[in-house]
């Protein structure tokens, strides 16, 4: 046990350099120390309880929350990071982040891993680490769609996640979106939509993003200026809430079905992947992400406590 004197001498060090935010050396020189002597108080400091350290995480968790969420809903795993108070690319980093940390939880060699587009999955294979090597082949699960922002680059969101982890990928050789019954018909027989198609039949995971149809447009994944206005005013009028790689649904989770149009997973088909993992926050998606767990598209959802209590929050007023 320390004597009185040495604890006070040590709490002086501390406060020196915690406090008034000395260097080691200018502490040792004020006081005649060594500077190996000032660099044994500091930890002296630590073990004697004078100096306290906790760290605050800048991913916090609500682990309440979540089970709450779960219970709820009966989705199979919810990931929250702190939501409130975050302008959206903050937002979305964060989500993007708990999500790469929980591929090392859910994948595994071998598996074909199909994903969608958005700027939330964008973030989330940014913030991929290398170390989680995976054996997996990675597959789009909708085609490109013209000069868009990478975010919305399928193609390149699937050499991204393959390359992180280590595995292979193959790419969607056809746009996303087409408006003309004989074109989109035509797209459809080609050997590129039968082979991606036996892809996604064995996926054993998918990354998604969910889209918002708001009362004036139809969502906030940038894809509005390539749907003609008549369409978005009908899938409005059909109740539309959300999007799932192109595929629109109402806050039921049914299919809400305008044109010819996608070339992607129908969400029946999404619906036969074991683990949908979908990656998506803010408040003005939060009757998306309502229709997206009505309708049993997603498993898994990685996304903020703002969010997800005003999801409770509506399940709440309904019951």
């Amino acid at each position: 046990m320390s004597s009185q004197q040495d604890l006070q001498l040590i709490a002086q060090v501390a406060k020196l350099y915690y406090e008034e935010r000395f260097t080691q050396q200018a502490i040792a020189d004020q006081l005649d120390l060594s500077r190996q002597k000032v660099s044994r108080m500091l930890l002296r400091a630590r073990e004697e309880g004078i100096v306290r350290i906790k760290v605050f995480d800048p991913i916090p968790t609500n682990r309440d929350l979540e089970k709450e969420f779960q219970e709820v809903t009966g989705i199979r795993h919810v990931v929250l990071v702190s939501g409130e108070g975050l302008e959206e690319d903050t937002l979305r980093r964060r989500i993007g982040a708990a999500g790469a940390e929980f591929i090392g939880r859910t994948i595994v060699d071998g598996q074909v891993v199909g994903i969608g587009w958005g700027r939330t999955l964008n973030a989330f294979v940014n913030a991929l680490p290398k170390t989680h090597k995976k054996d997996i082949s990675v597959v789009p699960l909708v085609g490109g769609i013209g000069e868009l922002a990478p975010a919305f680059q399928v193609n390149e969101l699937a050499r991204r996640l393959a390359e992180a982890l280590g595995g292979s990928y193959r790419f969607f050789h056809l746009p996303a979106l087409t408006y003309d019954l004989e074109v989109w018909e035509a797209l459809m027989r080609t050997k590129e939509v039968d082979s991606i198609s036996k892809h996604w039949a064995t996926l054993g995971a998918a990354f998604v993003g969910i889209g918002h149809v708001g009362l004036q447009h139809a969502s906030t994944m940038f894809i509005g200026d390539y749907i003609p206005p008549v369409h978005l005013a009908q899938l409005e009028a059909k109740g539309a809430v959300g999007d799932i790689c192109g595929r629109f649904y109402d806050i039921r989770g049914n299919p809400v079905v305008v044109g010819a149009g996608v070339i992607g997973i129908s969400l029946g088909e999404l619906t036969t992947v074991p683990e949908v993992i979908a990656l998506a926050g803010g408040l003005e998606k939060t009757r998306a992400i309502l229709g997206a767990l009505k309708g049993g598209l997603i498993s898994t959802l990685i996304s903020d406590t703002a969010t997800v209590r005003a999801v409770l929050r509506d399940l709440y007023a309904k019951v």
